[in-house]
């Protein structure tokens, strides 16, 4: 079934999603289907087709979302920009097909939601942009459940890859939701996590910056790369929903906690966290966009396409300092 995917901008900009069940839509002012029917079986991930004109696919009923009919090598109108960053809060990593650009378009296409960072803290960008980097599957594979660069202080708020030469088979992603895994936690557990406090660091780049003197991000050049602390609970700063902060990949130990203990419970939310039901999976086509909220999820590139090209640029967005119940939002004075 379809329904229109162009709604006169007249009608509000962003609408109102809701978790649990299935959603249906309803006329807004007249002018035809455009807003999610304010009703306790409405679903969050649920088809919409938002006002503005953006027709928003769920993966799944936790996590993901294709957006259909829009093209990112040109400036939004605002209240696009608005739609999809709500559908971005709503459903964690959001993704578009048949797409076609250049770095800078790409970069373009970032600022509109924030600030762009370096392309990476450690690694070379693209010889083109300083602000892009190179996901080149000869080179490196990500086949590990992470959250990009949590080993900074501050880390990158988003990231968007596009993929220019995509796998025929294999080479998918995936993703979790880390608000809706916490939210799946027992609530004793939920309340000793709040309390907790992690430390991420990755020794290898550390390595590697103290090799070259040191490294730059978010405009700022640091002379080491010293372990960053975060909440293991992490408060959206624009929803204000909370969600699991921690990742296999750089988060090294739980503060204040022996090896055991810390090990135990990282093991325990690590293992709860990749649960289907918490996750979803993209494949990808040349041509394809992923747009991921590094403040609500973790992913993993599947490394099962042999010798095959797979060659992507990623964006990222630069972020706040994390801030959860363990450690409350810095206030000026």
């Amino acid at each position: 079934m379809g329904l229109p995917s162009s709604i006169p901008l007249a009608v509000p900009a962003v609408v109102g999603i809701r978790r649990g069940g299935s959603a249906h839509l309803l006329n807004v002012e007249g002018v035809g289907p455009g807003r999610i029917e304010n009703d306790p079986a409405v679903g969050h991930n649920a088809w919409v087709t938002i006002a503005t004109g953006l027709s928003v696919h769920p993966l799944s009923p936790t996590i993901g979302a294709e957006i259909w009919d829009i093209d990112l090598s040109k400036p939004l109108a605002p209240p696009v920009v608005a739609a999809v960053r709500e559908a971005l809060n709503t459903h964690h990593v959001i993704f578009f097909r048949d797409q076609s650009l250049t770095p800078e378009q790409q970069a373009a296409f970032a600022r509109q939601f924030g600030v762009v960072t370096e392309a990476h803290p450690v690694l070379p960008s693209i010889k083109e942009s300083t602000e892009v980097l190179a996901i080149d599957g000869k080179v490196d594979r990500a086949s590990w459940w992470h959250t990009d660069v949590t080993f900074t202080q501050t880390p990158a708020m988003g990231s968007i890859l596009y993929m220019i030469e995509a796998p025929e088979v294999g080479g998918d992603t995936m993703w979790a939701s880390l608000q809706d895994a916490y939210d799946g936690l027992a609530p004793g557990v939920r309340t000793l996590c709040d309390g907790l406090i992690a430390i991420h660091h990755d020794p290898w780049f550390a390595a590697d910056v103290d090799a070259r003197g040191g490294y730059e991000w978010n405009g700022v050049w640091y002379e080491k790369l010293l372990p960053a602390i975060h909440p293991v609970v992490r408060t959206h700063p624009e929803t204000g929903r909370n969600g699991l902060f921690v990742n296999g990949q750089f988060t090294q130990s739980i503060l204040g906690l022996s090896k055991n203990e810390s090990n135990a419970i990282l093991e325990m939310l690590y293992r709860h966290c990749v649960q289907p039901e918490f996750t979803c999976r993209f494949r990808w086509r040349a041509g394809s966009v992923a747009f991921w909220d590094n403040r609500a999820t973790m992913h993993y590139a599947l490394d099962d396409y042999g010798d095959t090209p797979r060659f992507a640029h990623r964006v990222t967005l630069r972020g706040d300092q994390p801030f959860g119940p363990a450690m409350p939002a810095r206030t000026d004075g």
